[in-house]
């Protein structure tokens, strides 16, 4: 290896080590320029009155925009544009240091096609780094910023990148809380404490409940990064995700944030090669453009190893291609490797020590499947009741509860823990985007396949028939008399909802999406209804 002067990386991540008190690494690289300019309709006078400010603002990108400038791609103004998104934990008392970058996404603007693509870069993918030889994929920025990071995705990829733009962790925290934070529909329980561990067993802490909810800056945080016992294709499927909730909250021309917080956030915490009005109005001016566009994810093809995520030249090359249309991959987003996501690793301080029901719910729910060629669930309606008891004792009458009665071969609802207490499954209130607030639950369940544990569920809202989630459906279809909102990811189906008066429901994918079409739609329509006694005392949900 090349010597340089510059130092190994810090590690990979495989170990992190015990957070620092009021100090936060960011890995994600969804920042303020993502989550403000992607947001849905947007009017370009208010845009413009933010122009000449955020541009004299930005002049200290000058530095990046000298190191990266020969490496960039230009337009001549409205063709599409690749812009490559890098996110740091640059530690601020260490100004030499580059810092780490550890997610990568790649966003194409193209208006002509009304569409946005994403694709995101295994931190631990195997590369040749110019000067440092065979590494892990994140290792670059580490080695030389985003200069190199810029090198090596081009290399890796033939593309032509227009812009480059780093944020650090903070520049996150703060641009949710600036858009008044964002609903996710989080698929299970993310805790873990290092309370009482040894440093050896200590990792970035997290306490995140399960269900659909309002996450602010580092609750964000804390979900977006997650890692531990997640590999690299499933903590990208979770970034995305978020990345879209947020584009959805809220629009630029209703967005509450003065004109000095814009710029803090894009000065303080986000550097780009942009540094003069024209060519921030030239990137405003796409944004605006796709400002109602779809966005198609493309998945990165990416094989999970021991040491390394792998790709071969020609996958690569195939969902380049991809990427350049604006082309959705099809199947799921990928797959969970054993030793890094499977159930063995999961035991630990992955959810907060789940416990499995009884053996009468999970002997019913692991009948043997179906025959091939139909949905491939079987029976559960013994224990979807009993789950469905558990909601109804803790919800008013005028909130129905629904519940799958089929489910896949080996599925089982899993418990939502809370620290020092157990309450299974989840029945809680937040507010609504007006400010209400509801009641909801979320069933959680956990189905374990070759490649490891997924994690997928049932979710009920009181009286809010329109949640952001549910903006903009594919399709609705009516089957047996109830009438079903279907939501479509390149050829698979993320989520299945309907409504009963103004109260919502909705049936959620796992985050690879790896459940069948056939499966999701079968879940939908096997959910049956459960009425809550109105002389039964309730029970106090969780807040």
């Amino acid at each position: 290896m090349a010597e340089t002067g510059i130092g190994k990386p810090p590690p990979s991540g495989d170990h992190e080590p015990p957070p620092k008190p009021k100090r936060y690494w960011w890995r994600f690289a969804l920042g303020a320029t993502i989550i403000v300019l992607v947001s849905g309709a947007a009017t370009t006078i208010g845009i413009l009155r933010y122009l000449d400010s955020i541009a004299h603002a930005l002049s200290h990108n000058g530095k990046l925009q000298n190191k990266v400038e020969r490496f960039l791609a230009r337009t001549n103004g409205g063709e599409p544009e690749n812009i490559l998104i890098l996110g740091s934990d640059k530690r601020a008392n260490e100004p030499e240091d580059p810092g780490r970058s550890d997610t990568t996404i790649l966003l194409r603007l193209d208006p002509g096609q009304d569409a946005i693509s994403l694709m995101s870069i295994p931190r631990d993918l195997k590369v040749e780094i110019p000067g440092y030889g065979t590494e892990k994929f994140n290792a670059a920025f580490a080695y030389g910023g985003p200069k190199l990071a810029l090198q090596v995705v081009k290399e890796l990829t033939g593309l032509p990148i227009n812009h480059v733009v780093n944020v650090d962790y903070l520049g996150f925290v703060r641009a949710v809380d600036a858009i008044n934070c964002v609903y996710v529909d989080v698929d299970r329980r993310y805790y873990h404490s290092n309370v009482g561990l040894p440093a050896s067993e200590q990792y970035s802490e997290i306490n995140v409940q399960p269900g659909y909810q309002l996450l602010c800056g580092k609750k964000a945080l804390q979900y977006v990064r997650y890692r531990h016992t997640d590999t690299d294709i499933v903590r990208a499927a979770r970034q995305q995700d978020f990345l879209s909730a947020a584009r959805e909250r809220v629009p630029i021309g209703d967005l509450v944030l003065d004109r000095n917080s814009l710029i803090d956030i894009f000065t303080e915490y986000t550097t780009s090669d942009i540094s003069d009005k024209e060519t921030m109005l030239e990137v405003l001016k796409l944004f605006v453009s796709s400002r109602n566009a779809q966005i198609k994810e493309v998945h990165f093809p990416a094989e999970l190893g021991p040491s390394y995520v792998y790709a071969s030249s020609s996958a690569i090359a195939e969902a380049v291609d991809k990427f350049l249309g604006i082309e959705a991959s099809s199947g799921p987003r990928g797959s969970l490797e054993e030793f890094g996501g499977g159930s063995k690793s999961r035991k630990k301080g992955s959810g907060g020590g789940r416990k499995e029901r009884s053996h009468r719910r999970q002997k019913q729910q692991l009948a043997p499947p179906k025959p091939p060629g139909s949905d491939e669930l079987v029976p559960a309606h013994e224990a979807g009741e009993l789950e469905a008891g558990s909601v109804t004792r803790k919800v008013s009458a005028a909130f129905p509860v629904f519940y799958p009665t089929r489910l896949p071969s080996g599925a089982y609802y899993v418990e939502s823990n809370s620290y020092m207490h157990v309450q299974d499954p989840r029945v809680y209130h937040f507010k609504d985007t007006d400010g209400n607030r509801h009641g909801a639950y979320r069933m959680v369940v956990q189905l374990s396949l070759s490649d490891g544990v997924h994690y997928f569920g049932l979710q009920g809202i009181q009286g809010w028939a329109d949640p952001p989630i549910l903006n903009n459906p594919s399709l609705t279809k009516t089957i047996h008399g109830r009438e079903y909102e279907i939501f479509v990811d390149g050829d698979r189906i993320p989520i299945v909802a309907w409504h009963r008066g103004n109260n919502t429901y909705w049936i959620s994918n796992d985050l690879l999406n790896t459940l069948t079409n056939d499966q999701m739609i079968g879940m939908a329509r096997s959910a049956n209804v459960k009425i809550p006694n109105p002389k039964r005392k309730r029970g106090t949900a969780q807040r």
